[in-house]
């Protein structure tokens, strides 16, 4: 690699005559699901879920899994590879969580954990009870929470509203959400 030394105001810069050029990541683009899906499982906390089959998922943690379409996933991988420090682009998130609160109401233990946490609602996923609710925390997101059958963990399913004219309107990829709140169950 070829050196060249530019001078400026007596401080001496040492440049690369060929700079490496970063990675330009893809542009956040929502692919469509296909109709087809495929099974994920998360063997450490004993769940499954369906995904489109075109989607795919990151795991962070071991405690959250990421629900991405191909395009969002491309951005994603090349944001990782060039260490870009940003948020990733939209997704669909599972987080599970140790409970720690000797409370065992769930909206209770959802209100502690998110202060910023409204508009509950009573439903239930994987044939246990859950609560719906809106976080205004960190961006406005549909979130639901139940425990597992065990009571150890919490799990949480959310994804983010879309922003237009900076306020929140529709669920972000609202039919691949519901398909993940549908077909999630535990195993035996």
């Amino acid at each position: 690699m070829k050196l060249k030394t530019i001078l400026l105001a007596s401080v001496t810069l040492m440049t690369l005559a060929n700079p490496v050029q970063a990675e330009i990541c893809p542009p956040q683009v929502v692919v469509r699901p296909l109709q087809q899906t495929k099974i994920i499982r998360q063997e450490q906390f004993g769940y499954r879920l369906r995904i489109p089959n075109n989607y795919k998922t990151l795991s962070l943690n071991s405690s959250e899994l990421l629900v991405f379409d191909p395009g969002n996933f491309a951005r994603t991988q090349c944001l990782l590879k060039n260490k870009v420090p940003t948020e990733f682009p939209y997704h669909i998130s599972i987080y599970t969580k140790v409970v720690t609160s000797k409370n065992r109401d769930l909206a209770s233990v959802v209100r502690q954990a998110n202060p910023g946490a409204e508009k509950f609602a009573n439903t239930k996923v994987a044939n246990q009870n859950a609560v719906t609710y809106i976080s205004n925390t960190l961006g406005v997101q549909k979130q639901v929470s139940f425990f597992t059958p065990n009571n150890k963990y919490i799990i949480t399913i959310s994804t983010p509203f879309n922003i237009k004219e900076g306020r929140p309107t529709t669920i972000f990829n609202k039919n691949v959400f519901d398909q993940v709140l549908s077909s999630f169950t535990f195993s035996k």
